[in-house]
């Protein structure tokens, strides 16, 4: 027979999906307060333990605080709130993204000075794979896997730092990134990062740690999201 047991639906988890997708789509502004648990009980049929329940899951996500008598507000999310992987990227606003890629200049210009130090020939190796793997996706327009691609030439080049502060941290803005870094690749093409990729690898295959450090900064400077919202003079 054709017949499968019917799901039942976790009324808790749609509810809470649906006041998370309101969030971050912007229909309830940072700092707002959210309409009271009667009445978001009453707009999705539901208890009003269930829609406690879902504020307070946002709350643990940091999208939600709850003040006590006055209700529950749409969180503020601030640079900090960056290095929480449970926080949405796209929910960050234009100055914060500036200063993640701010940070990220930083952050992956010395990791390629100081992977240029360390590499090893299994570093290289795994280095061109990565690269082969993006003009792969370049020649049949798979602007996904490009764009992981993409990311993952960027975490290789801190793991081979060797440092586990620099990977570790890597690793939280892999979650950060991994939402925009698609936007980006969409905006730019594919024809910039394979050529600074291709130019970076040259330089750490060389050992050359202060052109691997330019070659990275000016990489990154060149991402559009770097000027989102910077500061003006």
């Amino acid at each position: 027979m054709g017949i499968r047991p019917i799901k039942r639906v976790n009324v808790g988890e749609e509810v809470l999906k649906q006041l998370r997708a309101s969030i971050i789509k912007g229909e309830w502004q940072q700092g707002e307060k959210l309409p009271s648990e009667n009445e978001l009980a009453e707009l999705f049929g539901v208890s009003r333990i269930t829609i406690r329940q879902a504020l307070q899951k946002l709350g643990a996500l940091g999208l939600v605080e709850t003040r006590l008598g006055e209700g529950s507000f749409v969180r503020k999310i601030g640079i900090d709130d960056c290095m929480n992987p449970l926080v949405p990227q796209v929910y960050l606003g234009g100055q914060s993204i500036f200063q993640i890629f701010e940070f990220r200049e930083m952050l992956d210009a010395e990791a390629a000075r100081v992977a240029a130090e360390r590499a090893e020939e299994e570093d290289i190796s795994d280095l061109k794979e990565i690269l082969e793997r993006m003009e792969h996706c370049q020649n049949s327009l798979d602007l996904r896997g490009f764009a992981e691609a993409d990311l993952e030439f960027h975490l290789k080049v801190g793991e081979i730092t060797k440092n586990p502060l620099v990977i570790k941290v890597n690793t939280i803005l892999k979650e950060v990134f991994s939402e925009s870094m698609l936007k980006v690749i969409e905006r730019m093409g594919c024809e910039s990062g394979v050529f600074y990729h291709g130019k970076i690898l040259e330089a750490i295959e060389r050992h050359e740690g202060q052109n691997a450090m330019e070659l990275m900064r000016e990489h990154i400077k060149k991402n559009p999201g770097y000027f989102q919202g910077e500061p003006e003079d």
